[in-house]
């Protein structure tokens, strides 16, 4: 599942390095972006996003980020972006994900767009019945096909249709790798490839620009795609065992 966003930011340049950052970012779907506050609150008026990447001062403007929060309510969810460190605890008190502090890098930006993620996927397993974590359904054969999301090992785009490796069969279905990975739990499926979907429980190992998956006693290499390899790294490296 895509996460929208929106990009609120007086400075074209802040705009444009939140832009190529987002696009970078395989779950990230950028909706909109305004150098004006007042015109994204008229947006958000009659369209809905999942996180707006706010700017705090924007002195050209009669409202900064701050009035933005108390204007929205705090129930929208916001990235802080800011040049200015003391913002961090009235932050807090609005209930924001994360702070970006200018200039920031890339890897900095994946950090703050996984806390975003993860509590995407919070909220959709409270609204999600209990049975839907654990399987979908797929057109396959002539039938509704039961898949369990613990028996994926990984998931490829051939040509006009998908093939699903479980551990004891592979379905053929005539759907996109994006319609299937709007399906499937963030927590436990990665895109890695704009041809695969991989289950994390089923990767050996990671190996530069490529993984390793074990199914039917055998080893599958599958390429680690250079724009979902960041984040996918850094899902990784959240899930490591490191000394103390």
């Amino acid at each position: 599942m895509a996460i929208s966003c929106i990009i609120v930011d007086d400075e074209e340049l802040a705009v444009q390095h939140l832009s190529s950052c987002i696009e970078k970012v395989p779950f990230l779907r950028l909706d909109a972006y305004f150098t004006d506050p007042t015109t994204a609150i008229n947006y958000l008026e009659t369209n809905k996003t999942d996180l707006v990447f706010l700017d705090i001062e924007m002195p050209n403007f009669s409202i900064d980020g701050l009035d933005f929060v108390n204007i929205m309510g705090e129930e929208q969810n916001y990235v802080f972006t800011t040049a200015h460190s003391e913002y961090a605890i009235q932050g807090y008190d609005y209930n924001v994900i994360d702070f970006l502090y200018k200039p920031f890098s890339f890897e900095r930006f994946l950090k703050a767009v996984q806390k975003a993620r993860q509590s995407a996927n919070v909220q959709l397993d409270e609204q999600r019945p209990e049975a839907s974590d654990q399987y979908t359904y797929v057109k396959y054969d002539g039938r509704l096909q039961k898949i369990y999301f613990d028996d994926i090992c990984w998931i490829e785009s051939e040509r006009n249709y998908i093939s699903i490796y479980t551990e004891k069969e592979r379905v053929n279905v005539l759907l996109s790798i994006s319609d299937i990975e709007s399906q499937l739990p963030q927590k436990l499926f990665a895109r890695i490839h704009k041809s695969y979907i991989v289950a994390y429980n089923k990767v050996e190992f990671v190996e530069k620009d490529q993984i390793q998956i074990q199914r039917q006693k055998h080893t599958k290499t599958i390429p680690l795609g250079e724009s979902y390899k960041k984040a996918f790294i850094l899902s990784i490296e959240q899930k490591t065992l490191r000394k103390k």
